[in-house]
């Protein structure tokens, strides 16, 4: 049954009343529900406004991820392309020259799965040898990493770009900042990047707490419910963001951002930049305090591991509890470590607890196979946990939907 908004209904009474008092009354208008139009919506979910990132030079190397969130209605005339499932692995790095993917000596080519996008920095940047000036569309250098289906019949697409240190950041404007322009069909987000240098952690010195959280699924995600490659169905990112408190070295210029707590890593010291693909399960190369568990079984194509499903039910210091299934941090890229200014946007210059951040920040693809194996049939449950030196201990969890491979119509 179909309910009328409260002034509709009046409306419709008062009329439906007048004329079985007077037949001879017509009704001359008729108030129309507005149309609905397709939605388009594009945003920037990393890197976040004023993140700093290092001008990739000297050791150790340091990557950013941008990863962007678009949002479109699946109408039949969409003019992008885009359609549940759709997979391209970065097909402007595959080309023999950065971007030019049709190879006629210009570049900047649209991304073949979502031609409507258009993504450009105000600094120049080298790929892979080739000098790419600023405003050109790197679009292409996306990976598309799946789609989702959201509110009002919306279909939310996620892209991924990690910024290795094989990029190197032309910074032509000398303004020490990099911004990024994504549109689509003339819908624009922007997001501003500061450029800093690598930084030196020191040794734990004062205890601090970690905050984690996981970004790209949100209760209301949705993942099919066997994941796999060329099969058709959805690819999905899982994200798992840390941010330990930080303070910046004023003997330095400029100041350098040193963790009050680091993230242990190999030798004691935290490190940034990817890492080799290892198999699994188990814990991060780089970061083996980071712990990553599905509830559901999980299959892992690249390494061909096998990772049964499990939780972390709480945990203090070094110590977690109900810990079941196995560690998935060795699927996750370290894709960015950076740093920014507080809330009241001062640089803390000395080494006590303050609201300044150091970011670590870890993605993966959902480019293996889930199995609904778990106690909540239809969803899954992603648990993130992550230790510093000095066994201060963070955790947190999201709940993700399975569904069979659906169509929505517009709202």
């Amino acid at each position: 049954m179909h309910h009328l908004h409260r002034p509709l209904l009046a409306a419709a009474l008062a009329t439906s009343l007048a004329a079985s008092a007077s037949p001879q009354i017509r009704i001359t208008s008729q108030r129309r529900i507005p149309f609905c139009p397709p939605t388009t919506a594009v945003e920037f979910i990393a890197p976040m406004p004023n993140e700093e990132v290092a001008v990739f030079h000297g050791p150790p190397p340091q990557s950013w991820g941008v990863i962007l969130e678009v949002a479109l209605a699946p109408t039949a005339t969409q003019p992008t392309g885009v359609f549940e499932g759709q997979y391209i692995p970065s097909p402007g790095l595959a080309a023999a020259v950065p971007t030019d993917l049709n190879g006629d000596g210009v570049l900047g080519d649209a991304h073949p799965a979502m031609p409507a996008l258009q993504v450009t920095m105000d600094d120049g940047i080298v790929v892979n040898g080739t000098f790419l000036l600023p405003g050109t569309n790197l679009a292409s250098l996306f990976e598309m990493i799946g789609s989702e289906i959201e509110h009002g019949g919306d279909q939310t697409t996620m892209l991924t770009w990690v910024v290795t240190p094989a990029f190197m950041i032309v910074d032509v404007n000398a303004d020490m900042a990099t911004n990024l322009f994504a549109t689509v069909n003339g819908v624009t987000d922007t997001v501003h990047v500061r450029h800093g240098f690598d930084p030196k952690y020191a040794p734990c010195s004062l205890q601090s707490t970690p905050t984690v959280s996981i970004f790209g699924p949100d209760w209301i995600s949705t993942v099919d419910e066997m994941v796999t490659p060329g099969d058709g169905r959805e690819e999905f990112l899982v994200g798992v963001e840390v941010r330990i408190p930080c303070w910046f070295d004023p003997a330095t210029n400029p100041p350098t951002p040193t963790p009050l707590d680091p993230i242990p890593g190999p030798g004691g010291m935290a490190m940034t930049g990817n890492f080799p693909m290892v198999p699994g399960p188990g814990g991060h190369p780089a970061y083996p305090t980071l712990d990553v568990r599905f509830s559901d079984d999980y299959f892992d194509a690249p390494t061909g591991s096998f990772v049964p499903g499990g939780v972390i039910t709480g945990g203090t210091c070094a110590t977690i509890w109900g810990a079941t299934g196995a560690n998935l941090a060795f699927a996750f890229e370290q894709a960015s470590v950076a740093s920014w200014f507080g809330v009241d946007g001062i640089a803390n210059l000395a080494p006590v607890l303050a609201d300044d951040q150091m970011i670590y920040r870890f993605t993966m693809t959902g480019d293996g196979t889930i199995f609904d194996t778990d106690a909540l049939p239809g969803e899954m449950l992603i648990t993130a946990t992550i230790e510093t030196e000095c066994n201060v201990f963070s955790i947190t969890n999201v709940r993700v939907k399975h569904r069979p491979d659906v169509i929505t119509t517009d709202p």
